[in-house]
């Protein structure tokens, strides 16, 4: 490198020169000099050497995870090579990353060859296509993966496919196995953690975003999940930073966008689904919601489940807040997590890091059993009522795995919210409870 500074200071013309300092730059991880290097030799680049530096640009911008740039150039490249195999993986992939599934699709569909041995072809065309929502065609790539070997690649794409359909305990359970073949297959660490968030093991999905961000620092999931946890915990210096991260890597994303000026208001709102605002809130057994005494907070779920359990405390406190003037009811329903039965595919990590492990309930006395040890293992200050076992209140409410309603005196909805990291804000029940009771003189005087 010094050599070849020293040339360029005699002649700063020397192309050759540049390209070569800007190959040894990246080879040590010094990829902004050499970005630097090789945008100033294509200034006076010859058109017979321009692609080589350019193509050279873009895999210095691509491992300096500057996705958006590295996308830039390739399309120059494709644009003036469009039957190049090797920049078109790469750019699909760039698309990939900035969340452009379905140009990576259109941009490896033409080289796509089902006799030929095109393993990376297959990899990067099902995953575009799994996020892409066709999770039937990115399986049929997936298939041809898996059947080359067991691959982290493989069990990657199978966890894809899995998340994308809504499948988040089996994502889980494959996407450890890739983990476990090959921790270092770039994003990988980062839906892993995403299928971990989805199932209430938010310390989990917490670890594996860092360990995404220490080898891929702009994986976009990781960055906007990790800020969303954070944010939600009160670390907001940490969490801004990520956000940041985050929009630059996806510059056309609109929820990092919004969450970045909405002061990390990162979450859909609560109430996108379960039982509206304004309606009727249904009898649960022999209890009559029409006209309760006083307005009634409704918490469904289990001691099996890790949402449940890690909104415990917030629940607690505003029950304690309130004291008499609200009435807090603990609705158990069918266990979240079960061991054995149907239930089983559902287990959670968490539980097992915890150690937690309870049979679903085989009738009402066993569903009232584990009921007690819930009230108990979390010092829950709640009334309890036992779902029948026909779940009819869970259904009525929409409330697996978990879940909070507000009722007011009139016996009508006011707030509800799934629980969990990031689904659950405390102070927007705390606001209803408070605007409900300034509302009405009596309750607010009890």
């Amino acid at each position: 490198m010094r050599e070849y500074r020293a040339c360029l200071a005699i002649d700063p013309t020397r192309v050759e020169v540049r390209s070569n300092l800007g190959a040894l730059l990246a080879k040590s991880g010094r990829y902004r000099e050499a970005i630097e290097q090789y945008r100033e030799a294509l200034k006076t680049a010859g058109s017979q050497v321009a692609p080589r530096l350019r193509y050279n640009l873009a895999l210095a911008y691509y491992k300096s995870a500057e996705i958006p740039q590295a996308a830039s150039e390739l399309e120059v490249l494709h644009n003036g090579q469009p039957g190049d195999l090797n920049v078109a993986l790469l750019l699909a992939d760039c698309r990939l990353q900035t969340g452009e599934y379905k140009k990576a699709v259109d941009l490896l569909a033409p080289f796509e060859n089902p006799a030929a041995d095109q393993p990376a072809v297959d990899y990067v065309l099902g995953m575009a296509m799994i996020r892409d929502g066709r999770v039937a065609e990115g399986q049929v790539r997936v298939d041809r993966i898996l059947r080359r070997g067991d691959t982290a690649e493989g069990r990657f794409l199978l966890g894809s496919a899995l998340f994308t359909a809504g499948d988040y305990p089996g994502a889980v359970k494959e996407l450890a196995k890739a983990v476990a073949l090959n921790p270092d297959v770039p994003s990988l660490q980062s839906y892993y953690g995403q299928a971990l968030l989805f199932t209430g093991d938010a310390d989990g999905a917490v670890q594996a975003f860092r360990k995404e961000l220490a080898s891929n620092p702009n994986d976009y999931g990781a960055n906007f999940q990790l800020a969303s946890i954070l944010a939600h915990r009160g670390k907001l210096d940490e969490a801004r930073p990520l956000l940041e991260r985050a929009v630059a890597v996806r510059p056309g994303s609109t929820e990092a966008r919004d969450a970045l000026a909405n002061g990390f208001r990162l979450e859909k709102p609560a109430a996108d689904s379960g039982i509206a605002p304004g309606s009727p809130a249904p009898a649960i057994g022999t209890l009559d919601l029409r006209h309760p005494l006083k307005p009634v907070v409704l918490v469904f779920g289990s001691y099996t489940c890790p949402k449940l359990r890690g909104s415990a405390a917030d629940l607690k406190k505003i029950a304690a807040q309130y004291g008499g003037r609200i009435d807090f009811r603990l609705v158990y329903i069918r266990e979240a997590h079960a061991e054995g039965g149907a239930e089983a595919q559902w287990q959670s990590t968490i539980n097992t890091r915890d150690g937690i492990d309870l049979p679903p309930a085989r009738d009402l006395a066993e569903k009232q059993s584990h009921a007690e040890l819930c009230v108990r293992k979390l010092s829950l200050p709640f009334a309890v009522v036992v779902d029948g076992m026909d779940a009819a209140a869970e259904k009525a409410y929409e409330a697996w795995p978990s879940r909070v309603y507000l009722v007011d005196r009139e016996g009508r909805v006011a707030f509800n919210s799934f629980l969990g990291e990031l689904d659950f804000h405390p102070e927007d029940l705390d606001r209803a409870i408070r605007e409900m009771l300034a509302g009405r003189g009596s309750d607010a005087r009890r």
